[in-house]
């Protein structure tokens, strides 16, 4: 063998057979350079610092609509607080989301599990508009007593680009 010194890589000295090398994974000449593609969670640090103020965002805008729902008139009670309730869960659900997405390492994909707590609170957001809303346009055919849910026109922007920031269609 040499007294030379060696750096990384594999060095064989006088060798008085076959050398045989096995490895359970790569063996590469130099570095080497993997490359992950995160489909879903965020790609970067910032997508992520984003995310959550859009989720915060889309909880005050909800906080809205449930005022403007309590002060709603000719709706029927008893579907207001039903709404209302609705609308005050989706609140609670998305502070979880948030709460889960802050946990959340950038460039990592998430487990089904974590995906699934931010997806579905974000999923949530549609039926809640699409609820209020068809109650209000159910309430405008009886008469122009209601006056429309003017928060849920500027929700959608907003979970869109959370959707978007997260990896989601």
């Amino acid at each position: 063998m040499s007294d030379k010194s060696s750096k990384g890589g594999f060095n064989f000295g006088n060798v008085g057979g076959n050398v045989s090398i096995e490895a359970g994974g790569d063996v590469v000449a130099g570095d080497k350079t993997t490359t992950t593609t995160i489909t879903t969670g965020f790609k970067q640090e910032q997508d992520k610092q984003e995310f959550i103020q859009q989720v915060e965002e889309l909880r005050q805008q909800l906080r809205q609509v449930k005022s403007e729902i309590e002060d709603a008139e000719g709706i029927d009670e008893d579907e207001k607080d039903a709404i209302v309730m609705e609308v005050m869960q989706q609140i609670k659900a998305l502070k979880t989301a948030k709460d889960e997405a802050g946990q959340l390492p950038a460039q990592q994909e998430p487990s089904q599990e974590k995906r699934d707590a931010i997806e579905a609170p974000l999923n949530g957001v549609n039926s809640i508009v699409s609820k209020v809303s068809k109650v209000f346009d159910k309430a405008a055919e009886i008469g122009d007593k209601v006056k429309k849910i003017n928060s849920l026109r500027l929700i959608l922007p907003v979970l869109a680009s959370a959707r978007h920031l997260f990896g989601l269609p």
